[in-house]
């Protein structure tokens, strides 16, 4: 059941990588002119968690920061109770996105989550790049509907191909780039499917489609 509430919140997750013309655009960056600092592979959790905004002083809300540190302004303000999914942690500062697709940094300290749910972090793996949310041709990746979803996701593998590869693509159609590329014989968790393609994140918290018979 945790797994599916992770599928589910990955999804809410990837609310904020529609095509513009579905959702607004946010800024990132922020009041004092900073520019969002997404986190290096080695600080993402694999498995995203939700949390739920405390309390914070009296005006009911925190701030989106752009930076995991004080004093470089915000993009914005989440207000108590909301559910937001973490995706990263760095230096005690938390890298989350909204449900209506904002990111930002605060303090671990004004999250309420559940620690079962907190996966180990990738550690390394990956080196330091970040992960890409857009693709080789500039097209941003599309999150799966709640309909396509599956019960429970499934672990599969990458079937053995003769480019020993398949790409990460960034919605269920060709021609858009890629968001890089997943091995052969590597096991994915499948959380949807669209089309004749399956929507799947790698164990390093990577997320991506591609054509359903290339996976067993």
């Amino acid at each position: 059941m945790k797994r599916l509430l992770a599928a589910l919140l990955c999804v809410l997750m990837l609310l904020a990588l529609l095509p513009a013309s579905a959702l607004a655009e946010y800024s990132t960056t922020s009041n004092r002119g900073v520019d969002l600092e997404y986190p290096g592979a080695r600080y993402y959790y694999y498995v995203p968690f939700a949390a739920q905004v405390q309390a914070y002083r009296e005006n009911g809300a925190i701030y989106l920061m752009p930076m995991p540190e004080p004093g470089h302004g915000n993009l914005g303000t989440v207000a108590t109770g909301t559910t937001v999914l973490v995706l990263a942690e760095k230096n005690g500062f938390f890298f989350v996105v909204t449900g209506d697709g904002r990111y930002g940094w605060n303090w671990n300290e004004w999250f309420e989550y559940e620690e079962d749910d907190v996966s180990p972090k990738c550690g390394g793996k990956g080196g330091t790049l970040d992960y890409p949310l857009v693709s080789t041709y500039g097209a941003r990746l599309v999150q799966p509907k709640d309909s396509e979803l599956f019960d429970e996701p499934e672990t599969m593998t990458v079937a053995e191909l003769s480019s020993g590869r398949i790409h990460l693509m960034p919605m269920p159609e060709k021609g858009h780039g890629n968001l890089g590329i997943v091995e052969s014989g590597e096991e994915v968790t499948v959380l949807a499917e669209r089309d004749g393609y399956y929507f799947f994140q790698t164990a390093d918290g990577r997320c991506g489609w591609n054509g359903s018979r290339w996976f067993e």
